[in-house]
């Protein structure tokens, strides 16, 4: 016999998508009492126009008008102004996600994105199946937008203390409350190597500091002037750079690498980014959850050269809090300053690692699948675990300063 459980994102970038595939790996890994199937469902398909046109407007906003972004983002960020916007989008796919709660028939339903947690709620109220416990996993730090804070979810999944304490002063029950870190593949919790062996399988130099650098699955952003500044300095490192799906990117970079005076290994998407970041040195990214909570996992440093207006800049204010790295994000001179500074600082990255290991999302995954099974096989929420308790209330560690 199996249970299912049904996962609603929406595509509007990348980070939603990669949560619900690390837990759905998790889940994959259960067997008893029951094995479970999943489905990942990307709601704007189940929507009315303008709502399935959401994945393609965030691409283009993000592309063209951040600014516009980062508006709108803060303009519904409050609790009367976003229940005005799910006001206004509710007829837009009420009764078409209520078909899929019908059709699908799930045993627990997953919100991994925060437009859809009211969402979520109002369809299964529609469909009249109120016994289908809804869970929502928030994939944001620090002050997270109002719209992932619904009281009446079952049960809702917290990243850091930070967003724990935000989510009691809007009124989530403690009881209904857990803090089981940022979800990630579980592949960084499995690999194997120490960093000599995993830099020989993956052809990186033996002894040279590697510096990796990353913009996310579609490699935008200033990810190539960024590249280009640190290739141009003359620093004593190895360039690493993930262009994921930019292909001509990839390209550009290829053909303008034996030019610059840094040695430099170019990749597209690849499937080794936890063996990457167990074998480098330092992360030059943007400030995307996922990315972030990855790093913290592999004690990797890093430095934050770029985020998304509204959306991201919790994630700058948590790197900073919690002394994970530095933030550059007034040019790329700054980026090249920020590198230089941590590779001839070899005390300042190891104290950083530290308040990495403070705040590492060990286990996080197969933790969020664990808690998900519970719930989808009793219908409710299990009593409140030790380990949350501890990681809320635990002492922090003296942080490193950031740039």
């Amino acid at each position: 016999m199996q249970k299912r459980a049904l996962f609603l994102i929406s595509d509007t970038g990348g980070g939603h998508r990669s949560a619900s595939n690390a837990i759905t790996a998790a889940l994959d890994e259960i067997k008893e009492p029951f094995a479970f199937e999943h489905r990942i469902e990307d709601v704007a398909a189940h929507c009315s126009f303008p709502l399935t046109q959401l994945g393609l407007g965030y691409s283009m906003a993000l592309r063209y008008a951040p600014p516009v972004y980062g508006a709108l983002y803060y303009a519904t960020n409050g609790r009367r102004r976003y229940r005005a916007l799910v006001r206004f989008c509710e007829p837009l796919y009420r009764e078409r996600l209520r078909d899929l709660f019908i059709s699908y028939k799930p045993d627990v339903i997953v919100s991994v994105h925060p437009l859809l947690n009211h969402a979520a709620l109002r369809a299964r109220a529609d469909a009249e199946m109120e016994h289908v416990p809804i869970v929502t996993v928030i994939t944001d730090l620090g002050k997270v937008h109002e719209s992932w804070l619904m009281p009446d979810a079952d049960a809702v999944v917290v990243p850091a203390r930070e967003v724990y304490e935000r989510a009691l002063t809007r009124g989530i029950s403690p009881s209904r409350l857990r803090l089981l870190g940022q979800p990630i593949h579980p592949r960084f919790d499995d690999v194997v190597g120490t960093k000599e062996q995993l830099r020989a399988q993956l052809g990186l130099p033996k002894e040279t500091p590697v510096v990796m650098l990353m913009a996310g699955g579609e490699g935008g952003g200033k990810l190539l002037p960024t590249t280009l500044a640190l290739a141009r300095a003359r620093l004593p490192i190895h360039l690493l750079v993930v262009c994921g799906r930019n292909e001509p990117l990839r390209q550009k970079l290829e053909e303008m690498r034996s030019q610059l005076p840094t040695p430099m290994t170019v990749l597209g998407f690849t499937d080794n980014i936890p063996e990457y970041f167990r074998a480098v040195d330092l992360l030059v990214t943007k400030a995307g959850p996922g990315s972030l909570a990855e790093a913290n996992a592999a004690q990797l440093p890093v430095v934050v050269y770029d985020y998304v207006p509204g959306q991201e800049r919790g994630n700058v204010d948590f790197v900073r809090a919690n002394g994970l790295g530095a933030v550059a994000l007034h040019g790329a001179a700054q980026v090249v300053q920020s590198v230089r500074s941590l590779i001839r600082t070899p005390q300042r990255l190891a104290e950083i690692r530290l308040n990495q290991e403070r705040v590492a999302p060990i286990r996080s995954s197969r933790r969020i699948a664990g808690l998900i099974a519970q719930i989808a096989n009793e219908g409710t929420i299990p009593a409140q675990d030790e380990t949350s308790a501890r990681q809320l209330y635990a002492p922090r560690r003296a942080t490193a300063a950031s740039a």
